[in-house]
């Protein structure tokens, strides 16, 4: 019996052995110490012997008959096989493309003859869908006419007591070119002198 074989099982294994052939194995035994035991024992040897039968690697497999010639053809069916669905996939996946190019809408017509055929068949009604109008659009009071929208926003301006703004776009064009300034509060005199400090020692 050669150590190689038993080292290359496990540990598990190894007990195994040793509990099949009814030899105490210590509990906490490393692999070493359990191989020793094995070696040493008789009734372990022709356990492994059952558990692990050697494999005579130059004697021909039983099932074997060599009666029988191979033949070459056996091994074609297999090679041919993944080929046939691979080029039907393909057809397939090339026919799905062309099928979704072509348009799938329906007329108006025929989902009307639709609806009625399922209105019948259920026994209800046939509702028409009414064709939405497209609306006139309504422009806003700043971008229609401009003189009618000024006399628009003065009204609404006198109705609501608010001053009234002649030229708005103007006034916007105005406040948006300049920047915004912080109302200047009032200062003490003692944080003016401070700012005069600063101002001297940073040469501001």
């Amino acid at each position: 019996m050669s150590t190689e074989k038993l080292k290359a099982l496990k540990v598990v294994d190894l007990k195994q052995i040793l509990t099949k052939a009814n030899v105490a194995a210590p509990a906490k035994a490393n692999k070493n110490d359990l191989i020793a035991k094995i070696q040493s024992s008789k009734e372990a040897l022709e356990a492994y012997a059952k558990l692990y039968p050697t494999d005579d690697l130059l004697a021909p497999p039983e099932e074997v008959d060599w009666n029988v010639e191979q033949s070459e053809p056996a091994a074609d069916p297999l090679e041919a096989a993944p080929v046939a669905p691979a080029v039907a996939s393909t057809s397939e996946g090339l026919a799905t493309p062309a099928s979704s190019v072509q348009p799938t809408t329906l007329t108006a017509d025929e989902e009307a003859e639709k609806r009625k055929k399922r209105a019948e068949r259920f026994g209800i009604p046939v509702v028409e869908q009414k064709v939405p109008k497209a609306k006139e659009s309504k422009s806003a009071p700043g971008k229609g006419n401009p003189v009618a929208s000024t006399e628009a926003m003065q009204k609404r301006a006198a109705r609501f007591g608010l001053p009234t703004v002649v030229d708005k776009s103007a006034n916007a064009n105005a406040a948006n070119s300049k920047k915004r300034v912080a109302p200047a509060a009032e200062v003490d005199p003692e944080e003016l002198e401070r700012r005069k400090k600063r101002a001297e020692r940073f040469g501001i």
